[in-house]
Parts: structure tokens; C-alpha cells; sequence
């Protein structure tokens, strides 16, 4: 078990380094201490299964990225299955589990919204709540605290949290409904299966999504679809300026949005004018004003 003294600090057991791939060591060197353990140290401990132990307060983003064998930092991918755990005595802040695919965080004190994908698991541990990924939850059909729920080839999120990167890296057939509004990066790198939203979606909707449906019954922040590879995107109101930026595949359809070139806004078939009634609840003559963002 690793012991760390923490007063504040962010990016605690990152796996991604605050995106080191992006700003090579400037916001963040791997290898600074915290009680004279490297954020390396945490994130290597936690990869081979054992448990980072917390006592202080917690800044943000605590554990990005949390049981994922990134291919920028060298990975394969996906999953690692044995990822450990970790436990804070104190409060933790916003964003905590970021992109979180496997193992758990458990936590004494407050945690500060928004979250990550991460929804809260029934605890085996006295005086700590757990949390999970929610992709992972999804998967394995994993029971979840009340009032979310799992339902037939569904968990449904009606806990009024607002989450960023929901539904991160789903690989499953299965469907995510929420009864609210999503953060950022809904959907991101998402390969299969079904994200609902009764509300807005912030910006990066569906950011590297290759594969599945998001269906926003509200609108969504700037660029929609961002670096899109497939799968398709439904938004019942405005996607935004920016939307299918650097897109390589896939559709986005929307009422209103201003997509960036080379993608266009085209008008609809009848079959998927008859796709965008069904699945946003419209009728068929008011389908016929809504465009697809493509390339």
C-alpha cells in the first residue's frame, strides 16, 4: 500500500499525467512527489492492482483516466483489469474519475461536482462511499446506489450529478439514460451501444466517437463530433458552432449547428428523416428541417 499525504493537489493517481502527450512535462512532470511519492509511483502501483491511500484533501481530476492502458503513454488499449483501488480520507474535487474504466475510489468525505464517468457502487468498505466507472458498470451490470438504476440492458442515471466523459470508451450493446444534463466530452471514444440524454450535452460531444448512437434531447456545446470516426450523434435542438471538426467519419443530426469544412450540412433522406422523428419523438414533417453534418 502506498501512503500519501495530500493537501489539495490535482491530477493525483492521473494515468494520462494532465494529457502529457500534450504539453511533454511543462504542466506536469510524472516523477514529482507528493510526501515523496511520484505521481509515476501512484499511477504504476495502482496498474499492478494495489491500493494508493490518501489522507488530506484532494484537488481535482483524482484518478483521469483510471484503469486505462493508454496507447499515447505506450498501452494497448482498453482495460486493465487488474487496476487497483484507491482511498482518500477527505474531501475530494471536481472531475474525479475522468474517462475512468476500472478499478475504485473510495472516499470519506465531500466530492465535488461535476464528476467523471464514474457513478457511486454499494460499499464494502465501512465509512467510505465507492465509486465505479460507469463504463464498467454498464458492462457488468454492476448494481449502483439509488436512485440510479439498472434496468434491462440499461442503466439509468437520475441522480441530477452532472458528469463529463459519460459513457467513455463503451464497448457494450447496452444503453445509458439520463435524466439530466451531461457535462463534456459525452460519449468520448465510445465503440458501441446507446447514450440518451433528456437535457444539454456540453461541448466535445461525442469527441473521437467510433461507433454507437448519442441521442441529446436539448442542445450541445461546441464541437459536436469533434475528430469523429463513426457512429452517429442526434441532437434535438443546436450542435453548436465548430461541429464535426477534423471528422473522419459518422454523422451528427441537428436542428441547427455550424458545421467546419470540409464537413457540410446536407438535407435529409427519407429514411433518415424517419430516424430522426423515432428517435427524438418529432413528427416526420418537422424531421424534414433537420440536417446532417457529415463530411
Amino acid at each position: 500500500m502506498l501512503k500519501v499525504e495530500a493537501a489539495g493537489e490535482s491530477c493525483l493517481c492521473d494515468f494520462t499525467y494532465d494529457f502529457f502527450w500534450q504539453h511533454r512535462g511543462s504542466r506536469l512532470n510524472p516523477d514529482q512527489t507528493v510526501s515523496k511519492i511520484s505521481f509515476r509511483q501512484m499511477v504504476e502501483a495502482l496498474r499492478h492492482g494495489e491500493v494508493v491511500k490518501i489522507k488530506g484533501n484532494v484537488g481535482s481530476r483524482l484518478a483521469s483516466s483510471l484503469g486505462v492502458d493508454l496507447i499515447r503513454l505506450g498501452g494497448k488499449g482498453g482495460p486493465i483489469e487488474a487496476t487497483g483501488k484507491i482511498i482518500v480520507d477527505g474531501n475530494v474535487g471536481s472531475r474525479m474519475g475522468i474517462s475512468m474504466l476500472r478499478g475504485a475510489i473510495y472516499v470519506s468525505g465531500r466530492v465535488e461536482p461535476p464528476l467523471g464517468n464514474v457513478v457511486e457502487g454499494v460499499s464494502d468498505l465501512s465509512g467510505y462511499r465507492k465509486f465505479i466507472s460507469l463504463t464498467e458498470s454498464l458492462e457488468r451490470c454492476l448494481p449502483v446506489h439509488e436512485p440510479n438504476h439498472q434496468g434491462k440492458n440499461e442503466l439509468v442515471i437520475c441522480d441530477g450529478i452532472l458528469r463529463d466523459t459519460l459513457g467513455a470508451r463503451n464497448l457494450v450493446d447496452r444503453a445509458i439514460r439520463l435524466r439530466g444534463d451531461a457535462g463534456m466530452s459525452t460519449g468520448i471514444l465510445m465503440q458501441r451501444g446507446l447514450i440518451e440524454v433528456l437535457g444539454d450535452a456540453g461541448r466535445n460531444t461525442g469527441v473521437l466517437l467510433q461507433g454507437g448512437r448519442i441521442v441529446i434531447k436539448g442542445s450541445t456545446g461546441d464541437f459536436t463530433g469533434a475528430e469523429m470516426r463513426g457512429g452517429e450523434i442526434f441532437v434535438a435542438k443546436n450542435a453548436g458552432n465548430f461541429a464535426c471538426a477534423k471528422m473522419r467519419g459518422g454523422a451528427v443530426y441537428a436542428r441547427e449547428g455550424k458545421p467546419l469544412p470540409p464537413a457540410q450540412a446536407r438535407m435529409l433522406g427519407p429514411s433518415e428523416q424517419a430516424a430522426v422523428a423515432r428517435l427524438l419523438g418529432l413528427s416526420l414533417l418537422y424531421a424534414m428541417m433537420y440536417r446532417k453534418l457529415s463530411l
